[in-house]
């Protein structure tokens, strides 16, 4: 594919061609993104030199891999090796959720109630949620979960990029009985926990099934597993009226969990997103 005397627009244009081919749905965005990660340039840039500035012999080779890579059912932010959330850019990477958009309302709840304090991220993944809250509160200090070693890396890359690891817990446990938090000593507790019924994490895209981290998905045999053990142990870590904020997976989650007897917690809120899908529920501590 392609020379080395190829102008962005032109490698643009084969490259969408090829993505198109292959069944990729946002093929001309994707492949401006894969122009940009190359030239480390914004989009707006690109699109104002996209006519005059040539790829590199090695760049083609580069373009070329990326293209192969992304037809093969590779999510496209592991092959630029970030994803953007709440205006900041994180590192991802294999063994790493990659955030989505929905989680930034999750976090955009949470900072209603959260002012400063300490508060516990469950599942850090990435460390965007963590991170988020870290640099939008800066009276604040975390406690950052995760049971992959690989997704605590990229967490440590994310707050140590952000300059925040000096206020940040990072602790890797598979058991919530080893999460060194004293009783009653927590603000906020938020989690985007995994929450796919173990069944249906088969019938999910490829690019999510087939590459995503199997334990940051399966949520068990109805997707709730994870959200009881975090109803267990809130009354437990928070103060009297601190807040847990988690993210749902879909509207039957959040009907479930409206009814679960949580001893010590009252749930405060059900909250849509942009498809009108249950997606944060959210309890104080009593």
């Amino acid at each position: 594919m392609g020379t080395n005397r190829e102008t962005l627009y032109q490698a643009k244009k084969r490259t969408v061609q090829a993505l198109a081919r292959a069944g990729i749905e946002r093929a001309e965005s994707e492949t401006e993104w894969f122009l940009c990660s190359l030239k480390e340039i914004s989009r707006s840039r690109f699109l104002l030199i996209a006519s005059e500035v040539y790829l590199t012999e090695e760049e083609v080779i580069s373009l070329n891999q990326m293209v192969q890579r992304r037809i093969s059912g590779e999510p496209l932010q592991y092959i630029i090796g970030y994803e953007s959330f709440w205006g900041r850019d994180f590192l991802v990477g294999p063994g790493c959720l990659i955030p989505r958009p929905e989680t930034e309302l999750v976090v955009e709840e949470a900072l209603r109630y959260f002012v400063k304090g300490s508060f516990l991220d469950w599942g850090t993944g990435s460390g965007c949620i963590a991170a988020t809250i870290l640099a939008e509160r800066p009276l604040s200090r975390g406690v950052a979960i995760e049971v992959s070693p690989q997704a605590i890396e990229w967490a440590w890359k994310n707050l140590r990029r952000y300059n925040l690891l000096h206020r940040c817990l990072l602790w890797h446990s598979r058991e919530m009985s080893d999460i060194p938090v004293p009783s009653q000593s927590l603000d906020l507790i938020i989690s985007n926990p995994p929450y796919i019924p173990t069944a249906a994490i088969g019938r999910l895209m490829k690019e999510v099934a087939g590459y995503e981290p199997y334990v940051a998905l399966d949520g068990g045999e109805d997707g709730l597993l994870y959200y009881k053990e975090l109803l267990h142990v809130a009354p437990i870590w928070l103060k009297p009226g601190g807040m847990l904020v988690v993210e749902l997976g879909d509207s039957t989650q959040g009907e479930v969990l409206a009814n679960y007897n949580a001893l010590g917690l009252r749930l405060m809120k059900l909250a849509k997103d942009f498809q009108g899908i249950y997606r944060i529920a959210v309890w104080c501590r009593v």
